[in-house]
């Protein structure tokens, strides 16, 4: 079985509402009810979608980001040493503080401070128009060693389903239901009028 697609739930869409508005034998308001039903029914699907890629862009982020920083494996001191330095990456707030303490402590060879601000900076770079500047701390980190550039390039190209310029999951409203709030839709795809025949719902 095909997976569905927002592409694919919008056209199956768009084929059941041209069939309801071919049909002679049905009211403007059996029409409109149906054409309520058909678009319900895509949203319903669509927001499903979205939920499932949404989760498996998850899942493929955080296996990137354990095969880019490694896992959180130590013990004794070596744990203390890699929680204090989360710590303090996280309490660092300025893109420019950041590259600097990154640069410290590469050359103290601080392998666990430097390990946390290329986290903390990874998290920061997902944050609209203000991550551009985190970026280049990653892109230092994953400059260390080849198999690094190859997955910082991965989860560097991971788009975020519908996020920034991603309309692809929006549904355009029908024409029929366009003066129509939301709530009144759904009061209207719920209606007890019965349309009988193909796309009728």
């Amino acid at each position: 079985m095909t997976k569905a697609t927002p592409d694919s739930i919008r056209a199956e869409r768009d084929r059941a509402l041209a069939r309801i508005r071919g049909r002679r034998d049905l009211t403007q308001q059996a029409k409109q009810v149906s054409v309520a039903r058909v678009h319900q029914d895509a949203e319903r699907k669509m927001a499903a979608l979205l939920e499932e890629n949404q989760a498996s862009y998850q899942r493929q982020r955080a296996m990137l980001e354990r095969r880019l920083f490694g896992g959180d494996d130590s013990t004794g001191y070596n744990a203390l040493s890699a929680r204090d330095a989360r710590e303090k990456a996280a309490a660092i707030t300025d893109p420019r503080e950041a590259q600097a303490a990154f640069q410290r402590a590469q050359r103290a060879g601080d392998v666990d401070m430097v390990k946390a601000i290329a986290s903390h900076a990874a998290d920061q770079s997902q944050v609209k128009i203000f991550g551009d500047a985190w970026r280049p701390i990653v892109s230092a980190y994953a400059e260390t060693s080849p198999g690094k550039a190859d997955t910082y390039k991965q989860l560097a190209e991971l788009q975020q389903p519908n996020s920034g310029g991603d309309w692809s999951y929006a549904l355009d409203t029908p024409s029929e239901l366009g003066r129509l709030s939301a709530a009144q839709v759904l009061q209207l795809a719920g209606s007890d009028l019965q349309v009988h025949g193909n796309d009728a719902a």
